[in-house]
């Protein structure tokens, strides 16, 4: 789906040369991780983002026309085999995660930055490099929710999670089981009683 760029972002791409950078932030439940594409710590939207240099690797970003769902592929390298333990054991399914594009001036301070990914992390794959390992993050698209099934049953939990205080459904699952019984026990339904046709003379009376 086609956005428009800030200007600022919108310019600077348009010249020949175009020093840029990548920034990314993962809210994982022990805390957010910040990282960027460049060497070192930087400063930049009030934040510190650590710098992950040639480790780190972001897949191709799809862009289209149409309303779709596309994911994307953070891997870091070159991460002490002693912190796979910590990624994990830390609660990353279903969090937020977002990347930028940035662009950078001659001393590489961010003069404007374009939000291109928003999403939530899926699966975390580790791979083992000698004391090294290799962990890839894959992440879907917030608008994935758009596919996802929407289910809802008449139960007593779902009807208070829509309004809460509503007793409407509270007795549906002792029905499912309870005897109902009709009319009295022992007692035979009356007979239905027929017509009398004794004061019937002709053909004509009937009509």
């Amino acid at each position: 789906m086609p956005r428009d760029l800030p200007s600022a972002v919108a310019t600077a791409i348009a010249a020949k040369v175009v020093p840029l950078a990548f920034f990314a932030e993962f809210q994982f439940a022990s805390g957010t991780l910040r990282m960027w594409s460049g060497r070192g710590d930087k400063v930049w939207d009030s934040q510190t983002w650590t710098g992950a240099g040639e480790f780190g690797g972001i897949s191709p970003a799809d862009e289209t026309s149409e309303i779709g769902a596309s994911g994307l592929a953070f891997t870091l390298s070159g991460v002490p085999n002693s912190l796979r333990a910590l990624a994990l054991g830390d609660n990353y399914r279903g969090r937020v995660c977002k990347a930028w594009l940035a662009i950078l001036d001659a001393s590489e301070n961010v003069t404007g930055a374009y939000q291109f990914f928003g999403g939530r992390m899926d699966v975390m794959t580790i791979t083992a490099a000698g004391e090294t390992s290799r962990i890839s993050i894959q992440s879907e698209s917030r608008m994935i929710d758009l596919f996802r099934a929407r289910s809802s049953r008449y139960t007593d939990a779902e009807q208070q999670r829509i309004s809460p205080g509503d007793t409407s459904l509270s007795r549906v699952a002792k029905m499912a089981e309870r005897p109902l019984p009709w009319g009295q026990p022992g007692t035979a339904a009356p007979a239905a009683s027929a017509p009398s046709y004794s004061n019937v003379s002709s053909m004509d009376d009937l009509t």
